[in-house]
């Protein structure tokens, strides 16, 4: 019975025994299976791939002109992006359609554009994964130091996102964006003081007719901030410009357009009182060409004179509705200079800088 006792003793405890090594064995293999269990393949193609969308875009006309454009930027690869000085640059699509001395200068795909601001998206590491996306805006302010958008026409904005490549993508055709924005003619109108506001550029476009002038006859042109001036001997505050003999050719049946320049301001600064906005609205202007035949039979027939005149504030920005100003004087039929008694031709505007009067005279003292 003892002995019988003994072996049942040790009979149950080998069943333990061998039990402890069975569970000690299933536990591990129960954190293989669990461990190899795939994860679900991603939808993302392979590699890195921004692209740039428009959110919102709004042009204020107020306090010298200013953008704001809200943007999305999203990458469309299963790769992380560092987005550490990658570049968000906008660029203004605003054609040259009169005489200006501000020019598109940046050439984007073979076409010069303006610049409509920039900036990093990020100035520290930023990783923006694989389907994410981030949004920003953009502001660019004083652009009515080189644009003029009081009109009706519509311009183009386009938004770059890293246009130095410093990303290498695997689609590079989804990195910019093209936004369409009207001028804002007839939609702001404020009241602003014209004493604050110079003539800066003056331009003028002389249409030749049939008979051209000769290139050794010389030419004196002279925008007057009045409709009436003794012009013998005072020429201060005038816009002027000379043609030398053998200077510039003027062709028949073509225009030529001329940039005058303020002579004997009253200032050295922008702030010149005589050629003010205030000033032209009170007393008008007139626009004498001079004609200095090489021979008194060299005769010019003149069709047309434009003028586009440029008028901002002290700190370069355009007057909002008045900032840039045409005047067009069309010709009564045969208007010709010569070298016997038709020395000169006059232009006048009135105070509203309406074309009012066209006239051919011999002296000066006519004007």
């Amino acid at each position: 019975m003892k002995k019988a006792l003994i072996i049942s003793v040790c009979i149950l405890y080998a069943c333990s025994s061998a039990l402890a090594q069975i569970q000690k064995i299933e536990k591990p293999e129960r954190e293989v299976i669990k461990k190899v269990i795939p994860p679900p393949p991603s939808t993302l193609p392979a590699g890195k791939d921004l692209s740039i969308s428009i959110k919102s875009f709004q042009y204020d006309p107020a306090n010298g002109g200013a953008i704001h454009v809200t943007y999305v930027v999203k990458n469309n690869g299963a790769d992380a992006v560092d987005l550490n000085n990658v570049s968000i640059q906008g660029y203004i699509d605003d054609p040259v359609t009169r005489p200006t001395t501000t020019m598109p200068t940046y050439l984007v795909n073979g076409k010069y554009y303006y610049a409509g601001g920039g900036h990093a998206i990020a100035s520290v590491s930023t990783m923006l994964n694989g389907g994410q996306e981030k949004e920003n805006t953009l502001h660019c302010f004083n652009l009515a130091k080189e644009h003029y958008f009081n009109s009706s026409s519509n311009y183009n904005y386009i938004l770059f996102v890293d246009k130095a490549n410093i990303i290498n993508e695997t689609n590079e055709n989804n990195n910019s964006v093209n936004w369409s924005f009207r001028g804002y003619e007839g939609q702001y109108n404020p009241s602003l003081n014209p004493a604050q506001y110079y003539l800066t550029d003056a331009f003028i476009t002389i249409k030749t007719g049939a008979d051209n002038k000769e290139k050794e006859s010389e030419v004196s042109i002279r925008v007057i901030p009045s409709l009436i001036k003794n012009l013998s001997n005072d020429d201060h505050n005038e816009f002027i410009k000379k043609v030398a003999k053998n200077d510039l050719e003027f062709y028949s049946n073509s225009p030529r357009t001329l940039q005058l320049g303020l002579f004997m301001a009253s200032t050295y600064t922008t702030v010149n009182p005589p050629t003010s906005l205030a000033s032209f609205s009170l007393n008008g202007l007139g626009t004498v060409i001079e004609y200095k035949a090489n021979i008194f039979t060299d005769a010019w027939k003149i069709e047309q004179v434009e003028l586009v005149l440029h008028f901002k504030d002290a700190n370069g920005i355009y007057h909002p509705t008045q900032g840039v100003k045409t005047i067009q004087f069309n010709m009564p039929a045969n208007t010709f200079l010569d070298g016997f008694a038709k020395h000169y031709l006059v232009c006048k505007a009135d105070a509203a800088l309406n074309p009012v009067s066209v006239k051919v005279i011999d002296k000066l003292s006519a004007y």
